[in-house]
C-alpha cells in the first residue's frame, strides 16, 4: 500500500475544507479517444469526485462528472427525484461522451459505484472504476425505508465519512426517507445484472468505510463473472477521494486507463 501522503489543498484546485464547495457538474473534452464518466454518491455531489476527475483530465481524457438529480442543493429537494431520474441522467452523460466518439469508462464513489456498475451491463464499457460502491444495504433499516417513507420523512445523515481531519465532503446532514428507498431500490436492480458484466472492473475498498459494509464486496465478488482487480485501502473511510489514499487511487485509475487504451487499440 502506497505511503504517500499530500495536502488535501493539493487534490483539487479548488480547497477542500468545511463551508467551501462547488456542486457544479464538469464536462471536459480531451485530446484520446477514451471518455471517462465520473459519478458521485448519494447525498452528495460531483465535489467529492472532482479530484479524480480533474486527475484524468489532466491525462488528456475527456470527462463528464454530472450532479444527480436532487444533490448539491438541499435534502428536501432529493424527496423529489427517483432512482430511474438518477439512471436518466447518468445516461445522458455517458451519450454526450459516446457523441464524441469516445469509448466509455465509468467511475463512481458509493451510490455512484451502483450507478457505474448498472450503467456498464446495460450499455458499452471498456472498463468500470469503483470505489467503496454501494451493492447490498449496509442495514435491514434500508429495506424498511419504502414502508418508514410514511411515517417519517427524513434521517440524519452518515457523511463526510473520511479519516483525514477537517475535510468535508458537503453532502447533506439529511436523508429524506423516500430517498433512501430509491437507494434501497436501486440496489435491487442492480444486484441481478452483476453477471453480466463484461469488462474489467477495477475496485476500491476501504478497510474502515463506517457507511457501505463489507457485503457489498463480498456480493459482487460472489456474483461478478468479469475480470476484477480488487484493491484494498489502508488509510482511508468512506469517501476515499478526499482521503489519505486518493493519490494511491488516481496512480492505480491512471494504469487501469492506460490498460483500457492499450486493449482499445488492440481491438481497432
Amino acid at each position: 500500500m502506497s505511503g504517500v501522503r499530500i495536502p488535501m489543498r493539493a487534490l483539487s484546485g479548488d480547497i477542500v475544507l468545511a463551508g467551501l464547495f462547488n456542486h457544479q457538474p464538469m464536462s471536459f473534452r480531451g485530446q484520446k479517444s477514451i471518455g471517462v464518466l465520473v459519478l458521485h454518491g448519494f447525498t452528495g455531489s460531483p465535489w467529492s469526485m472532482r479530484p479524480l476527475a480533474e486527475h484524468v483530465m489532466s491525462l488528456g481524457y475527456s470527462v463528464e462528472l454530472p450532479c444527480l438529480p436532487g444533490h448539491g442543493t438541499s435534502w428536501q429537494d432529493m424527496s423529489r427525484f427517483s432512482r430511474h431520474a438518477w439512471l436518466a441522467e447518468v445516461d445522458r452523460a455517458y451519450w454526450r461522451l459516446r457523441a464524441q466518439g469516445c469509448d466509455v469508462v465509468i467511475a463512481g464513489l458509493s451510490m455512484g459505484g451502483a450507478l457505474a456498475l448498472y450503467q456498464s451491463a446495460r450499455r458499452p464499457v471498456i472498463g468500470t472504476i469503483v470505489i467503496n460502491p454501494y451493492v447490498v444495504d449496509p442495514t435491514p433499516l434500508l429495506s424498511l425505508s419504502p414502508y418508514a417513507k410514511f411515517f417519517i420523512s427524513s434521517t440524519s445523515s452518515i457523511a463526510s465519512d473520511i479519516a483525514v481531519e477537517g475535510v468535508d465532503e458537503g453532502a447533506y446532514d439529511r436523508v429524506p426517507t423516500a430517498a433512501a428507498a430509491q437507494l434501497h431500490f436501486l440496489g435491487r436492480q442492480l444486484r441481478p445484472v452483476i453477471p453480466s458484466l463484461s469488462e474489467p472492473v477495477l475496485y476500491f475498498r476501504s478497510r474502515q468505510d463506517h457507511v457501505v459494509s463489507d457485503a457489498s464486496h463480498r456480493y459482487f465478488l460472489k456474483n461478478a463473472l468479469c475480470p476484477v482487480e480488487f484493491i484494498e485501502l489502508e488509510n482511508s473511510y468512506h469517501v476515499a477521494t478526499l482521503d489519505y489514499d486518493a493519490p494511491f487511487i488516481f496512480e492505480h485509475a491512471t494504469v487501469f486507463l492506460t490498460s483500457c487504451e492499450l486493449s482499445q487499440k488492440v481491438t481497432l
